[in-house]
């Protein structure tokens, strides 16, 4: 009888303690095309999208469902790579780095922004990795700092 009003309980109530979904671009774009290297624009074309797809998975682990459809309506994070360097190579060693700038909305109302920043110097055989491959994996990374945030920030403002 007492599992049975839980239950009753649970599924009247369950609206009030969801979490909205989160809209977000499809892929994350530059801010300022023109401030980043023209070659890691065109030859390195699957950053912004790794990284929203990186944040949409690392948030669906915490029940936070991620929509990757660029609306800016109702909760949505509006982020964007402010920066992206790549310098060295396979043979002297990689230098790369990517920032973005992160704000978070909910009711249309902002919430909170932040800023995150990443550098690799491509990690374990980084010597057998191409430039894309080690931007592609801080872009991956970033996701899931992104994703870490975003849920934090959304529990506050659930709980205010």
């Amino acid at each position: 009888m007492l599992s049975k009003r839980f239950f009753i309980f649970a599924f009247l109530f369950a609206p009030t303690f969801a979490s909205a979904d989160i809209h977000i671009d499809e892929s994350i774009p530059y801010r300022d095309k023109e401030e980043i290297d023209n070659r890691i624009v065109s030859e390195c074309s699957e950053i912004g999208s790794i990284m929203s797809e990186s944040l949409r998975e690392n948030a669906a682990k915490s029940g936070i469902t991620v929509v990757r459809d660029g609306l800016k309506q109702d909760t949505y994070a509006d982020i964007a790579i402010t920066s992206a360097m790549s310098a060295g190579n396979a043979f002297i060693g990689h230098a790369k780095g990517m920032a973005v700038s992160v704000t978070l909305y909910i009711d249309g109302k902002q919430i909170n922004k932040t800023k995150f920043s990443r550098n690799s110097m491509g990690g374990m055989f980084g010597g057998f990795k191409g430039s894309c491959s080690v931007l592609n994996r801080t872009a991956k990374v970033l996701g899931m700092d992104i994703a870490k945030w975003v849920i934090q920030e959304q529990k506050t403002a659930q709980a205010k």
